[in-house]
């Protein structure tokens, strides 16, 4: 089967590139304008607007969630690496973006070493959170063991004195090298081994994943990680976790993915995310 979740610039496995993943947004050419609006309304609804209440309301959302709901977004390691403290903060004004997660790992490329950089220049931009999250596979050069990947990455965090809440660990394929991952049975020795060590380091971990990349990199039937918080991904949605349907024994998200689409002050196709 084909992978509805191309393959990613985060992906950049065994050293080399992944291919341009433009080709996914024929299908949410229109959702760049649906999320300028539904912002505008969501923001005149947190400032009391009785009418934009009103508004939300007709489109499926609750008021309250407008009022407590974040907005977010995450970005790949050549955006924030490309980016400048003065974008940092356009972005925290845009849509009113309050969180960020970064990439801080990629694949055969490692560790992305402008992390330090990218996380310091969110929190100068006054983001309320952020995160980092990490993407590896088991036949990603210099990924194995995982332990000593993570352990570099942690040291490296601890060097540059990295201030960041948890690392997210992205489990996706990457299709145009099915040699990514290994067994199924492989595959989870090799990331509850990278969870471990993160843990030993008193770093608080998540999981990004989807239904259909999950069971393909672990199978139907593996819980191994739901005690860790979820981050989910649906592509052109709406920012409201109405869509979840569960696994991995999830029944609950902490985060979601509603938008890979987002195209504001210089920085495109970064990654919308939404936190209740």
């Amino acid at each position: 089967l084909a992978s509805p979740w191309p393959c990613r610039p985060r992906t950049l496995h065994r050293g080399g590139a992944c291919p341009s993943y433009h080709g996914r947004r024929r299908d949410v050419k229109h959702e760049g304008f649906f999320r300028f609006i539904l912002v505008f309304i969501r923001r005149r609804a947190m400032k009391g607007s009785s009418l934009s209440c009103l508004l939300v309301l007709f489109l499926g959302l609750s008021c309250a969630s407008s009022v407590y709901a974040a907005n977010g977004l995450d970005l790949s390691n050549d955006q924030c690496t490309a980016m400048t403290a003065a974008q940092w903060k356009c972005l925290r004004k845009t849509d009113a973006h309050s969180f960020a997660i970064i990439q801080a790992f990629r694949g055969g490329a490692q560790i992305n070493q402008a992390t330090a950089r990218c996380v310091a220049d969110a929190w100068a931009a006054n983001f309320t959170s952020v995160d980092i999250y990490v993407w590896m596979c088991p036949n990603c050069v210099g990924n194995v063991p995982a332990s000593n990947a993570m352990a570099n990455l942690v040291k490296y965090l601890h060097t540059h004195n990295v201030t960041f809440g948890k690392v997210w660990m992205d489990i996706e394929l990457c299709d145009n090298d099915p040699t990514c991952w290994k067994s199924l049975q492989e595959n989870i020795a090799f990331m509850q081994e990278a969870v471990t060590t993160l843990q030993k380091s008193n770093i608080k971990v998540g999981i990004y994943s989807t239904p259909w990349e999950w069971t393909r990199v672990f199978g139907t039937g593996y819980t191994g990680f739901n005690h860790l918080p979820l981050w989910y991904a649906v592509p052109a949605s709406q920012p409201s976790f109405a869509d979840f349907t569960p696994f991995g024994g999830w029944t609950k998200p902490a985060v979601k993915q509603y938008s890979w689409t987002g195209d504001d002050c210089g920085v495109d196709g970064y990654d919308a995310d939404y936190m209740p």
